[in-house]
């Protein structure tokens, strides 16, 4: 614990009361639970306070369940340590390195400039330029690597178009607007957001006979979010919230020098760039895409009958993990031994988030399998049974939102989705009704510049005061929170086939 600050103190309070809580939980008498369902809940304290304050570092905190369940006696060792490295798992180390591929040559970099270019030169037009290459990135990349890679350019433009006032309107808006997008973008494919990656997990684990929500399929759901989104937030930040001047200025001319400054494309842009298209196509189009109209059939249901069970086994994490060893096959010079990856490049992806996904999956399996989840939800129940849908799904957004703004957004969901997966069965309703919405409102987190790393970044250029955050952050709350509700209501509980009523896959 080598933090200094607020955040130093915090950690500080963590170390110490992470193990208060377990000790408090596990030896409370009276609270109507098993010793089965005590241990899981003193686990799930000691590493909620552990994630919540970093009091130690996230990926060892994600370890917790593989050691203590099978010692307090709730799994065996055998049951947990696969929890660990489930399915999507890989699919999500895949995805981790074609991510690093495209920052080690410099493409998320290009793509970006080349968007704001795009867009125009105007303030307002470069606001929505920033918003809109973030938005995309952050569909593959991390938000925090994202935010970062843009911050420099957003400063540079700053400096080009209002070098007097540099932390007036067109500053803010760019820098929030960045931030903001970088968190919203990543909601629209699986890949995109840690949050949707839990979600993914622990619903397959809490929910076996549910069906698969693929990778093609939820990007069709959420895509409409993020093209909604952005000309409203853009309108938001830009008019309502801020007034950002429209008159044209030399911000074209920064962009322009950091676009020359790149040269043109070298032969490992173009792998990479070729890679990533056609690893981004296989992943939407693998299994049948329901339009509504007609459904797309998926090119695994294409495959000679030869291929037998091949059709049924091959999964996204499959196209990922093929896709990402392809990296380090693929020669940029072949004569200097220089493949589009090397093992020191990939060996910096965020292993913490693998871990930290990994324990909630198994903190789920805890869950399920001390039936705590089913206690918890019973008491939840009464919240949801008899509301409206769009009581339910509003509710869910509102409290996931302003929850993470205090806290991680990818901890709280490992330890709510659960609990609200299980309430909603209990209430009679199908589980996507709050455990959707909760990971979807997980993201959209904007007042605190402790909420979400791309808040801390541009946070940390001291451009954005933090009263300026907390006053543009509401707007865009209330904004995502009513998006959230409208296009979940209208467009994907039609495409995930979402009833109201309990699903006949909910008791499993």
């Amino acid at each position: 614990m080598k933090q200094k600050g607020p955040e130093g103190r915090l950690a500080r309070i963590g170390f110490f009361l992470g193990p208060a809580l377990f000790l408090g939980v596990f030896l409370a008498p009276g609270l109507g639970l098993s010793q089965d369902q005590r241990s899981v809940a003193a686990v799930t304290a000691l590493a909620a306070t552990w994630w919540i304050t970093t009091a130690i570092p996230i990926g060892a905190t994600s370890l917790l369940p593989a050691a203590l369940f099978p010692l307090l006696g709730v799994m065996s060792g055998r049951d947990v340590a696969p929890l660990y490295m489930k399915d999507l798992v890989f699919l999500f180390l895949g995805a981790f390195v074609l991510a690093l591929g495209l920052e080690r040559w410099n493409l998320h970099r290009r793509f970006a400039l080349w968007t704001i270019a795009r867009v125009g030169t105007k303030p307002t037009r470069i606001v929505l330029g920033f918003m809109i290459a973030a938005a995309f990135l952050s569909f593959w990349i991390k938000n925090t690597s994202v935010t970062l890679l843009m911050l420099p350019i957003g400063l540079a433009v700053i400096q080009c178009v209002t070098p007097d006032e540099r932390s007036g309107p067109f500053a803010l808006s760019l820098l929030l607007g960045m931030a903001y997008s970088s968190s919203v973008g990543g909601i629209a494919t699986p890949v995109g957001t840690a949050p949707n990656q839990v979600f993914l997990g622990q619903f397959a684990e809490l929910f076996p006979a549910a069906p698969e929500i693929p990778f093609g399929q939820w990007f069709l759901c959420f895509l409409p979010l993020i093209l909604v989104y952005l000309p409203l937030g853009w309108i938001v930040l830009t008019r309502l919230a801020l007034r950002v001047p429209c008159e044209d200025t030399r911000g074209g001319e920064a962009i322009e020098r950091e676009r020359r400054s790149l040269g043109p494309m070298g032969r490992g842009e173009r792998w990479m760039c070729t890679l990533f298209v056609v690893t981004a196509l296989l992943w939407v189009t693998r299994a049948d895409l329901d339009l509504g109209v007609f459904v797309v059939p998926g090119w695994v249901g294409l495959l000679p009958a030869s291929f037998g069970d091949a059709r049924s086994f091959v999964t996204d994490a499959t196209v990922g993990t093929f896709m990402a060893i392809l990296t380090f096959l693929i020669p940029v010079d072949w004569k200097g031994g220089e493949f589009l990856m090397d093992w020191k490049t990939a060996s910096s992806m965020p292993w913490e988030v693998l871990l930290l996904i990994g324990g909630g999956f198994a903190i789920a399996g805890g869950f399920q399998s001390s039936g705590l989840d089913e206690v918890l939800g019973g008491g939840l129940a009464p919240l949801f049974a008899g509301r409206s849908s769009w009581i339910v799904v509003l509710s869910t957004v509102v409290f996931m939102a302003l929850l993470t703004e205090v806290t991680s957004n990818t901890a709280t969901t490992a330890v709510l989705l659960p609990v609200l997966g299980q309430a909603a069965v209990s209430a009679g309703i199908s589980p996507l009704l709050t455990m959707l919405p909760a990971t979807v409102a997980a993201s959209a987190a904007f007042m605190l510049p402790v909420a979400t790393p791309p808040n801390a970044v541009v946070f940390s250029s001291r451009l954005v005061p933090a009263p300026q955050m907390a006053r543009v952050g509401l707007w865009m709350n209330v904004l995502l929170a009513i998006l959230i509700t409208l296009v979940f209501q209208l467009w994907v509980r039609h495409n995930l086939g979402i009833e109201a009523g309990p699903a006949p896959w909910g008791a499993d």
